[in-house]
């Protein structure tokens, strides 16, 4: 990394590029040359949000100790302290699907159930409106076609709603099936 040029913007994906270690690891190196003091880490902030981070790579170890008698303080003028903080926030409410009479309630339940419990995930209001909407159109308001479409997409570990696949027949099935087909056509005449 010393190699690079002075302008150059490091990166965890850029060197995860160069290597074979992940992320994980590159992480890990990163914070043990910060620790030594070979790396510095600082924020860079853009109207009060980070920006990005710069890496400053040092070939030989910062000292850890500073002292505070040499460090010169700037003379710099002092944060506002006079900011109030909009407390009045208040949660989003949840789309009640308990009245939709076309809407198989039990499935569903079953199926937020399941999206919780394997992917960690939720349905935000608009997106559980959504879902159940893509739902209410594949099944055209069946409960029963509604719980095997539920059913089919936890059969198969999927995170989405699908609509239902037909059963696929071997080639020899459909062969033998269009076989007989041509042998009745033919008898009957």
């Amino acid at each position: 990394m010393l190699a690079l040029p002075k302008d150059w913007d490091l990166y965890v994906e850029e060197v995860e590029k160069w290597h074979k270690d992940g992320k994980k690891a590159i992480y890990s190196a990163f914070k043990e040359l910060t620790l030594l003091g070979y790396m510095e880490r600082s924020q860079i902030r853009e109207n009060g949000k980070i920006k990005k981070w710069e890496y400053i790579i040092h070939e030989k170890p910062l000292s850890q100790k500073v002292d505070v008698e040499k460090v010169e303080i700037q003379k710099a003028p002092l944060l506002n302290t006079d900011i109030k903080l909009n407390t009045d926030i208040t949660k989003k409410e949840e789309f009640d699907f308990q009245d939709l009479e076309e809407l198989n309630v039990e499935v569903w339940k079953k199926w937020k159930e399941y999206r919780k419990e394997q992917f960690r995930t939720s349905y935000k209001p608009i997106g559980e409106k959504a879902a159940i909407g893509k739902l209410m159109r594949l099944s055209q308001g069946c409960h029963e076609v509604q719980e095997q479409i539920i059913n089919q997409s936890i059969e198969n570990g999927w995170k989405g709603i699908f609509d239902l696949k037909q059963e696929k027949q071997s080639k020899t099935k459909s062969a033998l099936d269009n076989w007989q087909k041509a042998r009745n056509m033919i008898n009957n005449g």
